[in-house]
């Protein structure tokens, strides 16, 4: 994109020449040689080559927790002719806002020089964050010359959703496979905690071998372990439309996405593997896994879960019922608006499976946003929500949570009981 200053000051230069030959006034030739002195100077900053510039963009990772920070490299080298004003402007989306440093700046570049921008961004939204394109625009002293270019380059960030420390929680799947993990087992087998002693077998490793026992009794005697295996954990998240309450950053879906991302990163750090659903805009699942890399496709899941109606709870069980290993634990994650969700995980917990029901409370969360609520409408919905609460209660596991306190708490108090129970 190019100025028309120079179209206009020629214009002008003509013009007053004509108008001062015309009228015989050295005003109008004095005027004529301002202009034509304007446009002289400012063609020496005009670039008569091809602007020849190599941008690149680069960050340390690609994925960030909501609120983290992330710095951002940009490279402009030069490998045309010297350019004295160059602006450059990467373009940040709403969903990001730099904290450090600038995505704006005017830079200078000689002949083979190379310049470096580095800000840093804070990312408040998840989901998936496009950094670019970046704009660069050449104008010279004067602003008499201007040219615009685009670099089509974007930067894909994933943010995903901040996740909760948990440490005095764990867990654990009822059924268990026979791959090793930290549940214990009922059996000897491959694990780490001491079970008792026995005879040497030839097909014994050398670091099963108890050499103080063997000493004692003059003869090889081997360690026996504790089996320590791992089970199937699928967590569901219940992102439809209906069952959202609350705000545009606290309610209930974003709630419910915070536990599962909590509640996948301890039950992979207890080496079980974990399966995900989600029921919203539209259903989405992985498979059972394990590992660090799993943890992450998981997250990606969950960083770009909306809202949605068009898939219910029904369709859950028969996704879980056809793909899903059998007798697997559930944790269902909803708030529990609709009695027809309670219903169907009746029916779940009816087929062998250990169930567990996390709920974040739509009502803690509209009293902490709404100043002036209704407080017979709040009892009648605590009694609504009681009534759901106490049917689940008789088949599963159910922790109502209140969003605004840590998952853990809420857990621990729930799993005390249901011990002692």
């Amino acid at each position: 994109m190019k100025s028309n200053t120079n179209l206009i000051l020629m214009t002008l230069t003509i013009l007053t020449i004509f108008i001062g030959i015309i009228i015989d006034s050295w005003v109008f030739l004095m005027l004529a040689i301002c202009n034509f002195s304007l446009l002289a100077f400012g063609n020496r900053g005009m670039i008569t080559d091809d602007i020849r510039l190599k941008v690149q963009r680069k960050t340390e990772r690609m994925s960030v927790y909501e609120g983290d920070e992330l710095w951002i490299d940009l490279s402009i080298k030069n490998h045309g002719k010297a350019i004295k004003y160059l602006e450059v402007f990467d373009i940040v989306p709403s969903g990001a806002r730099v904290v450090q440093g600038s995505n704006h700046q005017i830079l200078k570049l000689g002949e083979n020089d190379e310049k470096r921008i580095r800000y840093k961004i804070s990312c408040k939204k998840r989901g998936k964050t496009e950094i670019g394109p970046i704009k660069l625009r050449y104008r010279d002293p004067l602003n008499l010359n201007v040219e615009e270019w685009t670099s089509e380059k974007i930067l894909t960030i994933f943010v995903l959703p901040s996740i909760q420390k948990m440490e005095s929680v764990n867990i654990r799947p009822l059924y268990t496979k026979n791959w090793i993990g930290n549940v214990k087992s009922q059996n000897m087998g491959l694990g780490s905690e001491f079970f008792s002693l026995r005879e040497y077998r030839p097909e014994d490793e050398r670091k099963r071998i108890n050499w103080k026992a063997t000493a004692r009794y003059l003869e090889p005697v081997s360690n026996e372990y504790i089996g320590e295996q791992s089970g199937d954990v699928i967590i569901v998240v219940d992102a439809h439309g209906r069952s959202n309450i609350g705000g545009e950053e606290n309610n209930t879906i974003e709630a419910s996405i915070q536990a599962a991302g909590t509640l996948a990163s301890s039950i992979l750090a207890d080496r079980n593997r974990v399966g995900l659903i989600v029921l919203g805009d539209f259903l989405d699942w992985l498979y059972p896994d394990f590992g660090r890399d799993h943890f992450y496709r998981i997250m990606e899941k969950l960083s770009g879960v909306k809202e949605g109606g068009i898939w219910k709870l029904k369709d859950t069980e028969w996704i879980i019922g056809r793909f899903f290993p059998e007798r697997s634990m559930i944790i269902f994650i909803s708030p529990l608006i609709s009695e027809k969700i309670s219903e169907t995980i009746v029916d779940i917990c009816m087929k062998e499976y250990n169930v567990m029901v996390i709920s974040p409370n739509p009502i803690d969360i509209e009293k902490k946003i709404i100043d002036d609520h209704n407080v017979l409408a709040e009892k009648l919905s605590s009694i609504e929500r009681e009534v759901i609460l106490e049917k689940l209660w008789k088949y599963s596991i159910v922790v109502d949570w209140n969003p605004n306190e840590p998952l853990e708490a809420g857990l621990n108090e729930v799993i005390r009981y249901w011990k002692r129970s």
